[in-house]
């Protein structure tokens, strides 16, 4: 169960260190280190269900130090980009030289750089009760009931739209109607048998109108209730977005940066 901030903490190093191939020490002395990603790693349960791919390459940082994770044919160019003398500090992980550089590398291999992106999480104790505006109603629906649900392109970041073998599925999906009339859709997809994600989508009439706190808040109970860790990741610049996590409870968890196909 995750009950507390430590609970939070202990979930997600596991998965960075399953995604990262690192220790957990090298997550939280304040270093920044660079390892070699193991071809394996996908197949660790804590690893989030991202199909993995050629030249995968990823940030993290839990806000002490931080890891940059790249194949071994790679380590050579990590080691001259992100070790220079004295040393690289976690700020400068994220930096847009460096990640410039990044982007370049993977580039030819038909990867596309995505991120820094912040990710937050909640436990049961930081969750925050935000009630349905006047006028509205949420109900909470489980894995059949987000599939049923229509206009699947209207909910794309709430709603898996691609139902493959390798998808992350929506266990559980939040629902804010007016009038009968769905308005906003918050969905949990299954990254890992540990960790649920979060997505929102409320129509652009309905926005700003406190939708999107109490949908997220349903769903996060929802998931911690079903015993998995619920999190929540945006654009570093979509600050309402940022603004609906820490209503609901959530708090800036870690910050990541990631490699994936261009055709994806």
């Amino acid at each position: 169960m995750i009950e507390t901030l430590q609970d939070i903490r202990d979930t997600v190093v596991e998965m960075l260190c399953a995604e990262l191939s690192c220790a957990s020490s090298d997550l939280t002395d304040g270093r920044v280190h660079i390892s070699v990603r193991d071809p394996e790693a996908h197949k660790n349960a804590a690893h989030r269900l991202f199909d993995p791919h050629p030249g995968k390459i990823g940030i993290a940082s839990l806000g002490f130090g931080g890891v940059v994770c790249v194949d071994e044919q790679h380590l050579a160019w990590a080691e001259e980009v992100f070790k220079p003398k004295p040393k690289t500090t976690r700020d400068e992980l994220f930096m847009p030289d460096r990640m410039g550089r990044m982007a370049d590398l993977v580039r030819p291999e038909g990867l596309l750089l995505y991120g820094p992106f912040p990710r937050f999480a909640v436990s049961h104790s930081t969750l925050t009760q935000v009630e349905a505006p006047a006028g509205y109603s949420v109900r909470v629906v489980g894995q059949e009931g987000a599939d049923a649900i229509g206009q699947r392109a209207r909910w794309h970041n709430a709603i898996y739209k691609v139902p493959t073998e390798t998808a992350r599925p929506t266990m559980i999906a939040a629902i804010a109607e007016q009038e009968g009339e769905i308005v906003g859709v918050c969905g949990a997809s299954a990254d890992s048998p540990f960790m649920w994600q979060l997505g929102i989508d409320v129509t652009p009439e309905h926005q700003g109108r406190g939708i999107a706190p109490a949908l997220t808040t349903a769903v996060a109970e929802a998931v911690l209730n079903e015993g998995k860790l619920p999190y929540y990741g945006t654009s570093a610049s979509n600050i309402p977005s940022m603004r609906t996590a820490l209503t609901a409870g959530f708090k800036p968890t870690w910050v990541e940066v990631l490699s994936r196909p261009a055709d994806s």
